[in-house]
């Protein structure tokens, strides 16, 4: 069942039972208050028949003929009189009905008492008189009252189905206008497929709702799932070519190999070419599984690192790498604020950084030194680092962290394009600002900022 249909539904059934409440609730009043003004009546009658019987002595036995026939055609209700003492009946209605003593009692104990016995209504009164003390009994059926209910009564059922059809229809049509720009909105989504990601919904016209938020919220959506998909091919395209490219190196130094039967030191030397190869082809492979470890898990461990000990830690694995690299350290800055070189982080996703940045400096500064600054910028902890490599123009100095990106200075550097852009990654999941800037004369000065404790 659409939502349009629960809502129609659903509307009608509270519809329903709220006018079926006040419908029933209003019959049920007029009913109460018909039965009470028919004992009322019969109560009038009483009191007048009281008269009639109990003081006819004061009257002529032809007068009060008169009266009393008078009386009968004009009440057209039956009347009963008890004698209080004895309960005896002393003036009958002929109705084939008895009274229990216990409701003649419950007469003289309040004075006057109404009840019903089936359709026929009943008022009793205690009359003292100066022949004795009676009992008088009006009763009779509302034949009046109960049409005027029984009218009253189909028609507010007559209205309550028609009022509930009318709901239902009404309620139908406003649920047809209120969702239609949802219908029309699943529509185009329906529409959208991965080569129309740009597709976007129209906002409704009018002041914003509830729906203009959604299809805003859902435009917003469309927008990262665009930029996601074009990312994820940019990404399969450049991944594919640098994986073909050392691939293809390979497989042609293989080829020519195999061709003609070659000296033991050729071989070795077609080795090491190999080598250089394969290692590129999984320097390449690490990075990219490292790079989908960051899009799958952003939330990585965090914990209290020292930032010193990972610093040391990249020194010495640099010293391994590049025996003729020299990497100049400077912690002097830091004396008095030894307790900043704690931070909050991921340490293997910060030597991550800390090796892609000492890597890049030192290839493209040897033989000459490279410079390491800890120090304190503005009360945060900053590491600066300093090569004397082509430096980085204006232009690049974005473009730098785009995966696969290669600088037209620096491409006869071995590299595959996926360091500094992974180090971008960690420094955002980090909250770590980085700043690029030239070196005079030559070279860049890369300096991380990290957020203040």
């Amino acid at each position: 069942m659409s939502l349009r249909s629960k809502l129609s539904n659903r509307t009608a059934f509270i519809f329903a039972t709220t006018l079926g409440f006040v419908l029933l609730g209003t019959y049920l009043l007029f009913q109460q208050y018909t039965r009470d003004m028919y004992y009322k009546k019969l109560l009038g009658r009483a009191n007048t028949a009281a008269f009639f019987y109990l003081e006819k002595d004061e009257l002529t036995s032809q007068k009060y003929r008169e009266i009393e026939d008078k009386y009968r055609q004009m009440t057209n209700e039956a009347i009963r009189l008890y004698n209080a003492d004895t309960y005896s009946l002393f003036v009958d209605d002929t109705l084939n009905f008895e009274l229990p003593q216990l409701i003649l009692r419950a007469i003289v104990h309040n004075g006057t008492y109404t009840f019903s016995l089936g359709k026929r209504q009943l008022a009793g009164i205690f009359y003292k008189d100066n022949e004795g003390d009676f009992i008088i009994v009006s009763s009779g059926i509302n034949n009046t009252g109960n049409t005027s209910l029984a009218v009253l009564r189909w028609m507010l059922i007559t209205f309550f189905v028609l009022g509930l059809a009318l709901n239902y229809f009404m309620t139908g049509w406003l649920a047809r206008q209120t969702f239609r720009p949802f219908s029309n909105a699943i529509r185009k989504v329906n529409s959208i497929t991965a080569d129309n990601l740009h597709t976007r919904l129209d906002l409704p016209p009018g002041k914003p709702d509830e729906l203009g938020d959604l299809m805003v919220t859902f435009n917003y959506f469309l927008e990262r799932l665009e930029n996601g998909v074009q990312a994820q091919r940019s990404f399969l395209k450049n991944a594919s070519h640098e994986l073909r490219t050392p691939l293809a190196v390979i497989i042609g130094d293989i080829e020519v190999a195999l061709k003609n039967p070659r000296e033991n030191a050729e071989y070795v030397q077609l080795l090491e070419s190999l080598k250089k190869d394969a290692l590129h082809l999984k320097s390449i492979v690490e990075g990219l599984l490292m790079l989908s470890g960051l899009e799958i898990q952003k939330k990585q461990q965090m914990e209290p690192v020292r930032i010193d000990e990972v610093l040391w830690s990249v020194l010495e694995k640099m010293a391994i790498e590049y025996p003729a690299a020299h990497v100049q350290v400077d912690f002097d800055g830091m004396v008095q604020y030894e307790d900043l070189l704690t931070v909050k982080g991921n340490r293997e996703l910060l030597f991550v950084v800390l090796s892609n940045l000492l890597d890049n400096a030192i290839k493209f500064s040897v033989p000459q030194p490279v410079d390491v600054k800890v120090e304190v910028v503005s009360q945060a902890l900053a590491i600066t680092i300093t090569d004397t490599g082509p430096g980085i123009t204006a232009q690049e100095k974005d473009l730098v962290f785009e995966l696969f990106y290669r600088s037209k200075q620096t491409r006869h550097i071995t590299g595959n394009g996926i360091g500094l852009y992974l180090t971008r990654q960690i420094l955002d999941l980090h909250s770590i600002s980085v700043q690029i800037n030239n070196n005079q004369p030559s070279g860049t000065v890369i300096r991380l900022i990290f957020p203040a404790a």
